[in-house]
């Protein structure tokens, strides 16, 4: 006697499908809230491309031995780098002088990101309160890569527009170095 074999059916039956689906959704309900970037990420992320950029203006100053400035415009959330190539000692705030820096000419924060300090006090041994404490707003390197004049020093603040305690602060040394700053639970690290 031969027995007929029942043909396989092939595929999923309705309860597995609902398990996945159940699954995928508590996976995705438990990874994309981790993926949105947090204000005092966007923070953080700011306050170091400002020190790339800083970090660009000083490098070119010493590359080409001329004198290199960055003016921070508080009002436009933005700031413009550029070289005296004509060293004449001069700074005319000219395209001309932007282009010769190399850099990406007039940078703007990002939308959410503004020059102050939020809730955050000032870094210990800054004087304090205006959201960039360089002479004019400005920072200048001269041909050896120092803050001119020399001895010249500052913080540039940055703060959320929605949540005043994301706040990065970037200090920029009298030898033209520079450290980025997080204010977590209420210190600077």
């Amino acid at each position: 006697m031969v027995l007929a074999r029942s043909p396989t059916r092939r595929g999923f039956t309705l309860v597995e499908i609902i398990f996945v689906l159940a699954m995928m959704g508590i996976l995705f309900a438990i990874t994309i809230p981790r993926i949105r970037v947090s204000p005092a990420k966007k923070v953080r992320l700011a306050a170091q491309q400002l020190v790339r950029d800083l970090e660009v203006a000083r490098t070119r100053a010493l590359a080409t031995k001329k004198n290199a400035r960055v003016v921070f415009d508080i009002g436009g959330n933005s700031y413009t780098g550029y070289l005296d190539d004509d060293r004449n000692g001069v700074f005319g705030l000219t395209q001309a002088e932007s282009r010769a820096l190399g850099a990406r000419g007039r940078i703007e924060l990002p939308s959410t990101i503004n020059f102050g300090i939020g809730s955050a006090s000032a870094l210990p041994g800054d004087p304090g309160a205006p959201p960039i404490t360089l002479t004019a707003n400005t920072v200048e390197f001269s041909a050896r890569g120092v803050t001119a004049p020399f001895g010249s020093r500052g913080t540039i603040y940055l703060v959320h527009a929605n949540d005043p305690n994301a706040v990065a602060a970037v200090s920029i040394t009298a030898a033209g170095s520079f450290q980025w700053w997080s204010f977590v639970g209420g210190t600077w690290q």
